[in-house]
Parts: C-alpha cells; sequence; structure tokens
C-alpha cells in the first residue's frame, strides 16, 4: 500500500511535466512504476491481474511483436522495442490501482498538477509566438512554427492536443459544479485550439478541433445556445488568426496545397513563394505530401509482402530503401507517418486489426451516446467518458499523418489515459487483489 500511495503516485503526478522534457525521464518514470506493480505482484503472489481480458490482450499483442521480431530482417534492433513494451501495460495498471488505493482528495492533486503543467505549457508557447522567445530563452527553430518549451522538437502543438482530453477531465471533475464553468471551459478551449493552431501543427490541430467538435457536441453540462456561441467565436478567432498573421496562413493554407501538388515543406517564405507557383502548375496530387506520399506506398508494398505478420516493428527504416519497396529516393524515414499503414507494414494484418478494432469500439460509443440523446431526452451522459473516448478516436484516426506508433514518448500518453480508463469505469476487479 505505502508503494502506490507514494512511490507511484509521486511519479504519476510527474509524468505530464516529465513529457515536456522529451522521452528519457518520461520513460524513466514509466519503467519505475511498471518495476514497482511488478514486484507487488510477485511479491504478494497475488496474480489476479492475468485474469483481467484487457491484460491479456495485450500481453497476447506483446508476445506476438516479440516472436515477429526474433524472425524480423534485424532481430536485436526489433526486439529494443518490444522486448519490454509489456512495461506500458504494467504502467496503464499501475495508474488504476493507485487510483484505487487512494481518497478522492488525494487523487484531485494529480488533476491540479495535471492542469497546472498544461497552463504553463500554453502560456510559455504563448509567449514564444508575441514576444519570440520562451520562459526559458528559446528562440523560435522554425519561421512557420513555435515550440515553447521542446526547443528545436517541434511537438508542441501535439503535446497539447494529446494531454488535453485527460486536461478536460481533469477540469471537469474539479469544476463541473463551480461558478464560471462555462467562462472557464469556453476559455481552456479557445485558448487550447488557437495555440496549437500557431504552432503550426497541422495533424495536431485537425486532432484537437475534431476533440473539441465532439465534447461540445455530446456534453449536457453547456446548454445549446452556448455551445454555438463557443463555435461561433472559435471559428471567428481562427479565421482571424489566420488571416492577419502571414505566417500561419502560408503555414496552414499555401503550404497545405502546395503539398498537396507534390510539394516538399520549406523553413522560409521565399523559398516557399517561388516552390508554389512551381507546385500549381502541375496537376499530379499526392497524399498530404510527396514524402508522405512515398512513405505510405513504401509501407503498403512492405504489407503486400507479409501480409498476415508485416516485416516486424522498426523495420520500415531498415527496409525502406531496398529496390522491390522503395518508391523513390524520399521512400525512407524512420516510420510510415500514419499508424495503420505502420502497423500494416511491420505487424500485419493482425496487429493492425487489434489497433483498428480499438479505434472502432471507441467510434460505436460516442455514436450511441449521440442516438441515445437524440432520441432520450432523459438520458444522462456520462461527460468523463465522452473525453476518454474522444482521446481515442482522435489518437486513432485513420487519415492523417501520425507519429512512430512504438515510440516510447507517444506510447505514455495512451497508456497513460487507458490507466485512467480502466480505473474510472472499473475494468480491472482489484477486489481480487
Amino acid at each position: 500500500m505505502i508503494y502506490f500511495h507514494y512511490y507511484v503516485y509521486f511519479l504519476i503526478c510527474a509524468i505530464p511535466a516529465l513529457l515536456v522534457t522529451g522521452p528519457f525521464l518520461s520513460d524513466l518514470a514509466v519503467s519505475i512504476i511498471a518495476i514497482i506493480v511488478a514486484t507487488s505482484i510477485l511479491k504478494k503472489k497475488n496474480y489476479f491481474i492475468f485474469k483481467n481480458k484487457y491484460f491479456i490482450i495485450f500481453i497476447a499483442f506483446n508476445i506476438f511483436l516479440i516472436v515477429r521480431s526474433i524472425f524480423a530482417y534485424d532481430p536485436i534492433f526489433s526486439l529494443k522495442v518490444t522486448l519490454f513494451y509489456f512495461r506500458f501495460g504494467l504502467f496503464s495498471i499501475g495508474i488504476a490501482y493507485c487510483f484505487y488505493l487512494l481518497n478522492k482528495k488525494i487523487i484531485n492533486k494529480f488533476y491540479y498538477c495535471l492542469i497546472i503543467t498544461f497552463i504553463i505549457v500554453i502560456l510559455d508557447g504563448y509567449c514564444q509566438f508575441i514576444f519570440g522567445y520562451n520562459s526559458l530563452g528559446y528562440t523560435r527553430f522554425h519561421e512557420f512554427r513555435i515550440s515553447g518549451f521542446f526547443g528545436p522538437e517541434l511537438i508542441l502543438g501535439s503535446y497539447v492536443s494529446k494531454i488535453f482530453p485527460m486536461v478536460m477531465v481533469s477540469f471537469l471533475i474539479l469544476e463541473e459544479n463551480k461558478k464560471y464553468f462555462f467562462f472557464k471551459v469556453s476559455l481552456l478551449i479557445l485558448s487550447s485550439v488557437i495555440l496549437v493552431l500557431i504552432s503550426g501543427e497541422r495533424a495536431a490541430f485537425f486532432s484537437i478541433v475534431l476533440f473539441s467538435f465532439i465534447f461540445l457536441v455530446l456534453t449536457d453540462l453547456i446548454k445549446f445556445k452556448f455551445k454555438i456561441l463557443i463555435l461561433i467565436t472559435l471559428i471567428f478567432s481562427l479565421i482571424s488568426v489566420t488571416i492577419f498573421n502571414e505566417k500561419i496562413r502560408l503555414r496552414f493554407l499555401d503550404q497545405t496545397i502546395y503539398a498537396f501538388y507534390g510539394g516538399k515543406n520549406y523553413s522560409t517564405q521565399e523559398e516557399q513563394d517561388s516552390a508554389l507557383k512551381i507546385a500549381k502548375s502541375k496537376k499530379q496530387l499526392v497524399i498530404f505530401t510527396h514524402d508522405t506520399h512515398a512513405h505510405y506506398v513504401s509501407a503498403y508494398r512492405m504489407f503486400l509482402d507479409n501480409k498476415f505478420f508485416g516485416k516486424g516493428v522498426k523495420m520500415f527504416r531498415k527496409l525502406c530503401s531496398k529496390k522491390e519497396f522503395e518508391y523513390d529516393e524520399w521512400s525512407c524515414t524512420s516510420h510510415p507517418h500514419n499508424t495503420y499503414l505502420q502497423l500494416l507494414a511491420e505487424t500485419g494484418i493482425f496487429g493492425f486489426l487489434l489497433i483498428f478494432t480499438i479505434f472502432i469500439l471507441c467510434l460505436v460509443e460516442i455514436i450511441k451516446i449521440f442516438f441515445k440523446k437524440i432520441f432520450n431526452k432523459k438520458y444522462s451522459v456520462d461527460n468523463i467518458n465522452i473525453c476518454l473516448y474522444g482521446f481515442f478516436i482522435i489518437y486513432l484516426w485513420p487519415l492523417m499523418p501520425t507519429g512512430n506508433f512504438f515510440n516510447n514518448w507517444l506510447s505514455i500518453i495512451p497508456f497513460f489515459t487507458s490507466g485512467f480508463f480502466l480505473y474510472r469505469n472499473n475494468k480491472i476487479n482489484f477486489n481480487e487483489s
């Protein structure tokens, strides 16, 4: 009990801030939590967790990844990711079990830690946008984008969009019945969405807009007229920022149009202007960008070469330059930049179906909530679950570029949210422990 009350809880509260520092400290915290959970299970000889269907499915997936890595083109390189991938499952269990043991007052401190970290990141991003440098003195590392605390890593928008659903969960739990709720939730949505816009991350912007739309449509905490007011204010703000800020307009409009004509992203306005004229004169369209198109084609060719089991985790970067998979000189990168094409290429149909099923189940739950609201006026919406299902929908949305599915930094966020989901929905019977 002492372990979970102090060590695990402290690390859980630190995760949002540690993610800002990069992958090392955040992954170290995840690993420590996993070790504590595993040690506790073995020491007490209490194997209740192995009776849980969700954990069994996750372990089966992990075993599949390890076996596929053993027979991959470069087994050692692939096993570096898959051999200890189970730590993320134990991390989720640790969060759920820790929250189960703690009382509401202590858990609320976690929500405050998450919200405070999020607000600091938001304010720092606006500071860099307005003054040209952030609180640490970081200037822009890209003419069209801002990165705040993340420095040369242009992932500010990605962090905000992925953490935002859990921030909304925390906000609802702490502020739902307090004064000025409408004003506070409006400010939270507007400030977050606009920051992701000015960060220049198009996929992250789509994600946070999609999540905000899902929440506003389904929640029963905000009256309809106020929902319309938030949407109108948000649309007006986004249009205004895009029109009056040339760099944002170039990033989201000109660069996007140019990219669909097969162009590549440039760092300066002069390069972009001349390249855009050339791109518009061409007729060939590509998927998102020329680079992305090349990655997608190479990934698809790998899938066709081994449809059921794929080529093994992290093997895209090892095989993309081979003649049978290469599309052109832009084919190679660390991953295909799409979750499902990466899964098809590296884990085949088996890996793809598991993750895609999670997406479909969450989408079905959201659709069920929508129709229940329409046909049953007395239906009471679970606003927390709307946020949780909404997170998995935007994280697993198939039609947009994504990061590396097996990247440790990116993996922490969905397993972090999964731990809370397991706790919130009583998906694990801790009474057996």
